[in-house]
């Protein structure tokens, strides 16, 4: 069952490239409300529904169309794969939220866990976790593999986003 998900997932993404199918597709018809339970979650960083005006954090709206925002052109997407089995990722998922909120209007993060969504790791050919891809303009431009590296932090992968030339805003960190 797994392999032919996998493959239907392949197969939708081709057909969407080759007949354009996604060209008219922007995130907001790819997402849907806020769901922090969801295995797949757009980190948006928008205005808090209920907070007094101006008062702006990340929030997680459900990804209803992972094809739809991979082949979007509207804005580059990094794909943020973890394990929910794994211990200790808490620390790396805040800061791929404050990735999310420097990094806001430039990248639009995806966070995905691998295990829950696991044709979506499948169809990525994902090695391990925690992994980032970059993509841009409906193709793979990049893979941030962190099992590759015996140690390293989010540091490591904003400057890797850094040399494919998305520079945070830090001040959206201060207050």
């Amino acid at each position: 069952m797994r392999r032919f998900v996998a493959v239907s997932l392949i197969l939708n993404i081709l057909v969407c490239l080759l007949v354009g199918c996604a060209k008219d597709v922007s995130v907001e018809d790819c997402i849907g409300g806020i769901d922090y339970s969801s295995s797949m979650s757009a980190l948006m960083y928008e205005q808090i529904a209920g907070e007094e005006e101006g008062f702006y954090g990340i929030q997680y709206h459900e990804v209803i169309d992972i094809n739809g925002i991979t082949a979007q052109t509207d804005i580059p997407v990094v794909l943020y794969f973890y394990s929910s089995s794994a211990t200790g990722s808490q620390s790396l998922t805040a800061g791929v939220e404050d990735l999310a909120q420097t990094l806001s209007g430039q990248v639009l993060f995806v966070s995905i866990d691998g295990v829950e969504a696991d044709e979506v790791s499948t169809a990525y050919q994902l090695a391990g976790y925690p992994e980032f891809i970059l993509i841009r303009d409906g193709a793979r431009v990049a893979t941030f593999e962190g099992y590759n590296y015996e140690y390293w932090d989010i540091n490591d992968v904003t400057w890797w986003l850094e040399d494919y030339g998305f520079t945070p805003d830090m001040s959206l960190l201060e207050g």
